[in-house]
């Protein structure tokens, strides 16, 4: 067998699973045993397109494209990208691209369109770094109403990271047996709530992190007898779980944030940069924030950031300028409206086609808000609120010229008819409904 990872040939490695992430936010699996991994890496596995037209409960959206019985893709494994998973127990993993059996490139694969988006921006001279912050609540394994919380402690409270100290251990020693290269884990706000930062890397690395994360969090919570949710709203009186971007561009390797005499330090640009994101910022949402109980997060003085608007360090903007400083960190964004029910390939790709898209079509850099943009004066004009619901958020996706040309007519719409399957899914449901019924996310199904 050749040597396609960096793990293939070692002695623990007895199976491969290959995932890949649909338009719902669901990470989709293969398993082949190791003898089987060149032929999983040069000519894939068999996948039914219809998986992109599964809802987040599992059904199949009867008015998706992709739902019909016709045809087959190929879902290759990456495996230069293989990783252990749980190597005592003999687990790799490896994320997973679609092609069509004859070779083609499957225009509504989702890393793939990041990885086309990366290379777009490579020929300009441009690279984008992002890294992924996660939010997860840990619960009793108890099915039914949410569940308890596993650890108490206060807010980033050590008594709690005290009292959970055999998980966090367990979680640490996990990610670190992975290879995952993480920055920081600490309790949350919430109840029982934790946050794991990862490393910087380019957009498809990013986003392989988070997907990998999210297995070992939840391989290790059910392992222990727990239950983890990185659900963006648990009950409607709890905060959410997000999912936040920290992302930085370079130009031939040198940041655009930083260097100028712009707010905060930002060179013209920077400045570009985030004027444009922040005007498309309504078309990215539904891909940041697809599920219905995403807007029950995108709560005014919240710290969920739901206002168009862009800060310096200020928690209450969608778009949080991180300046450089003594720590000789680059200059970064932080997206904050995004949560983990977005599928992190398509959610960085779209972020890079922004990118491109603002550098060359510039837009004027608003003022910057201080403070919580809700609670503005009767002196200062209003402030924007972003879409408000999956509805209003689809409909900015649906006429956002930037985002339908780099997508192209099949992934483009294929996602448009997933967000519509989701709107159709809870609709008439009152608030507590809709959020109980991605409670567990993101596991499928009710543990009632």
């Amino acid at each position: 067998m050749s040597d396609h990872g960096s793990h293939a040939l070692q002695p623990w490695l007895k199976r491969v699973a290959i995932t890949w992430v649909n338009h719902a936010g669901a990470s989709l699996v293969k398993v082949v045993p190791r003898r089987h991994l060149d032929t999983a890496a040069d000519l894939g596995v068999g996948f039914s397109p219809v998986a992109d037209a599964f809802r987040v409960d599992g059904c199949i959206a009867a008015a998706h494209r992709c739902a019909r019985p016709d045809e087959d893709l190929r879902l290759h494994a990456v495996a230069e990208a293989l990783v252990p998973l749980e190597p005592d127990r003999g687990w790799a993993w490896a994320p997973g691209e679609r092609r069509w059996r004859d070779g083609r490139a499957y225009e509504a694969d989702q890393r793939s369109f990041c990885r086309l988006q990366q290379d777009r921006l490579q020929q300009q001279g441009l690279t984008l770094q992002a890294g992924f912050e996660l939010e997860w609540m840990v619960l009793s394994a108890e099915g039914g109403a949410p569940g308890s919380p596993a650890f108490p402690g206060g807010p980033y409270g050590a008594d709690r990271l005290v009292e959970g100290l055999d998980y966090a251990s367990e979680i640490c020693d996990a990610l670190d047996a992975a290879g995952l290269d993480w920055l920081q884990f600490h309790p949350e706000y919430g109840a029982s709530q934790f946050e794991l930062s990862l490393a910087h890397g380019s957009a498809v690395e990013a986003a392989d992190r988070l997907v990998l994360a999210r297995l070992v969090i939840q391989r290790v919570s059910r392992r222990l007898g727990l239950r983890c949710s990185f659900t963006p709203k648990l009950t409607t009186d709890q905060v959410g779980n997000g999912g936040h971007v920290h992302f930085s561009l370079l130009r031939h390797g040198q940041p655009v944030l930083q260097g100028g005499d712009g707010p905060g330090g930002v060179s013209p640009e920077g400045a570009a940069l985030i004027a444009g994101v922040l005007h498309h910022l309504p078309a990215l949402l539904p891909i940041a924030c697809p599920l219905s109980a995403s807007y029950a997060r995108l709560a005014p003085s919240s710290w969920s950031a739901p206002y168009q608007v862009w800060g310096i360090e200020n928690r209450e903007a969608a778009l949080r300028l991180v300046p450089t400083s003594l720590d000789q960190v680059p200059a970064h964004l932080e997206l904050k409206v995004a949560d983990l029910g977005a599928n992190p390939y398509l959610l960085l790709g779209a972020l890079q086609v922004l990118a491109l898209a603002a550098l060359s079509d510039v837009v004027p850099l608003p003022a910057p808000v201080r403070g919580d943009p809700a609670r503005a004066d009767g002196s200062t004009a209003a402030h924007a609120r972003l879409p408000q619901s999956l509805a209003e958020g689809r409909a900015a996706l649906a006429s956002s010229a930037v985002l339908s040309a780099a997508m192209g007519e099949l992934l483009h719409g294929s996602v448009l008819d997933s967000i519509d399957a989701e709107i159709e899914r809870c609709a008439g449901w009152p608030a507590e409904q809709v959020i109980a019924s991605t409670r567990w996310w993101p596991l499928v199904g009710d543990l009632s």
